[in-house]
């Protein structure tokens, strides 16, 4: 248990801390015309929370373990960082919503927590996201991949766009208002595939050319690459999870284990002789099982984008790992 003193010290610290936060990173935001982003990232070791803003509303993740307290002692402590939060920021109790994060396997994230939805809009580089604080653990759009959405939709322009493990459909947003002539997005989850249609409607794009399938992504690949007829693709986004093993899966999978075959199959399957694909993983031990002397040989380069990616109010520069495989002959 921790020591009385040190705790109210600790705490005195993360008030002090988010004034400081509140007064620079409203400024930055203005000046960026950034409505949705990462107020503090666990400054403070002895307050390790997450703190992200949506317009006026809040999100407090508590990252904390039970090493060191019991789960009362948690659970008091999170409502007294939450009271802090409120008091610094002067917004309503109901403006701030309380997460606390388990290690999450598969599709756990997904789950629903609250049976009201209570969806709206982000602006964010002149496109429309629809967020939801309240029903999931994850509000449908990851604010670590505000830049990577940026530069992907400046790619998008008359390609034939491939939005695997897509999630809510940020990414197919982003390639259909920078004009991509197709974009298929696949995603095994009904929700949000829902999702990434309303995504795109409130976006004022519709029609055949942006396809939306519910299915296992995986399988699907495989069935894919059998067929003769398959679709081929200029531009592919690929950000899987960890690990799966969800019953709705026909395997478990692990993207150390699996992203060789899923990368390659692609690779050679379904993109365009002058296409890319960008590949994005959260394992923070990531390491390629394709060598960069086996790029060259089959005609392409792996660049590493990640530093690149992770925009300016994240502290923690490996929230993610962003890689572009293009031909050689492209650059």
């Amino acid at each position: 248990m921790e020591n009385q003193s040190s705790l109210t010290g600790a705490l005195l610290m993360f008030e002090n801390r988010l004034k400081k936060l509140k007064k620079e990173k409203e400024k930055w935001a203005k000046r960026n015309t950034i409505l949705a982003y990462r107020v503090y990232d666990e400054d403070i070791p002895q307050v390790p929370v997450i703190l992200d803003r949506y317009n006026d509303r809040f999100v407090l993740y508590d990252k904390s373990s039970l090493r060191f307290q019991t789960e009362e002692e948690k659970e008091e402590r999170f409502k007294v960082i939450a009271s802090i939060v409120i008091q610094v920021f002067n917004i309503p109790a109901e403006s701030l919503y309380l997460k606390t994060r388990k290690k999450q396997k598969g599709h756990d994230q997904y789950e629903k927590l609250d049976s009201i939805s209570k969806e709206f809009e982000v602006n964010e580089n002149h496109v429309k996201l629809l967020i939801n604080l309240s029903d999931y653990i994850d509000t449908g759009l990851f604010l670590d991949h505000r830049i990577t959405r940026r530069w992907f939709g400046e790619t998008s322009s008359g390609k034939h766009v491939l939005n695997l493990f897509c999630y809510t459909g940020a990414f197919t947003v982003y390639a259909a208002v920078g004009g991509a002539a197709s974009v298929t997005s696949v995603d095994m989850s009904k929700t949000y595939i829902e999702w990434a249609k309303r995504n795109l409607a409130i976006n004022g794009k519709s029609g055949r050319n942006f396809e939306y399938l519910t299915t296992d992504v995986l399988q699907w690949i495989r069935d894919e690459a059998k067929n003769p007829d398959r679709k081929r693709y200029d531009l592919i986004f690929l950000d899987p999870p960890t690990f799966s093993n969800s019953k709705k899966m026909t395997e478990e999978w692990n993207v150390e284990d699996n992203h060789r075959n899923l990368i390659l199959t692609l690779l050679t399957k379904f993109l365009t002789p002058t296409g890319e694909i960008w590949f994005s993983t959260n394992f923070r031990k990531f390491v390629w099982a394709i060598p960069d002397e086996e790029w060259k040989e089959r005609g392409y380069l792996c660049l590493d984008l990640s530093l690149e990616s992770i925009p300016e109010d994240f502290r923690d520069k490996k929230i993610h790992r962003l890689y572009k495989i293009m031909p050689t002959n492209a650059q």
